[in-house]
């Protein structure tokens, strides 16, 4: 088992009233497949990312990642936990702007032990040709594109995806599926994406849908779809 989380609960003060992000959540994910967390604004999808990536910390609960007892590490074992095996991809993309394309790629690469060729990466999301190009001359959907890139050539054993299409109209929203649907072919990593698109869900491998901080779904996709086929 690659991940293994159990009792898993988080909440935060807000003035006087304790909201409640997660609720005891417990279930275990496979290396190498695709998954899709699924749910509305407030779920709690943002929060699981965290706590999985180390930017959080749990009320109580235990997370295991590769092994590795993420919920009891200190802030720089935690630092080194992200370095060596996370990727991040958000919403809004977080490049670097004073960085060309292939800066942006570089700065994570040398944070990883066995970190991939950037060249090769920048090809795979079709960005080698902008490689020399700063993010604001570049699309949204082409800035998503070097943020997968950026968390790829660390070559991760988990990516962690929070709404990557959300700033995306229909078509780049398809392409950014596809790309992190051949990474996790091309490279067998992990992805957890969280999306609150109940069609995005059909090409994952595991549906986790959550409620209000509670997992009510936790379902299997026998035939997941291809990026392409998926339509909203």
């Amino acid at each position: 088992m690659f991940i293994e989380i159990r009792a898993l609960s988080k909440s935060y003060q807000v003035g006087a009233t304790k909201i409640y992000a997660l609720r005891g959540l417990s279930f275990d994910l496979d290396e190498g497949k695709f998954y899709v967390v699924l749910g509305p604004s407030g779920s709690g999808k943002t929060t699981l990312l965290n706590i999985l990536g180390g930017i959080d910390k749990p009320d109580l609960g235990r997370v295991i990642v590769g092994g590795e007892n993420v919920t009891a590490l200190n802030s720089k074992a935690l630092t080194n936990y992200r370095r060596r095996k996370l990727g991040f991809v958000f919403q809004f993309y977080n490049l670097v702007n004073s960085l060309t394309v292939l800066e942006n790629v570089l700065s994570t690469k040398y944070l990883a032990q066995d970190g991939l060729e950037p060249r090769e990466v920048l090809e795979t999301v079709g960005m080698w040709e902008h490689k020399d190009k700063f993010p604001f001359e570049l699309s949204g959907g082409e800035q998503q594109r070097v943020a997968i890139a950026r968390a790829v050539v660390k070559n991760p054993a988990l990516m962690l995806c929070d709404e990557p299409t959300g700033a995306l109209d229909y078509e780049n929203a398809k392409v950014v599926l596809k790309l992190l649907e051949n990474v996790n072919k091309k490279y067998e990593t992990t992805i957890i994406l969280a999306t609150h698109n109940t069609a995005i869900s059909r090409m994952s491998h595991k549906i986790l849908r959550l409620r209000s901080g509670e997992l009510v779904e936790y379902a299997d996709n026998p035939l997941p779809i291809p990026a392409e086929e998926v339509i909203w």
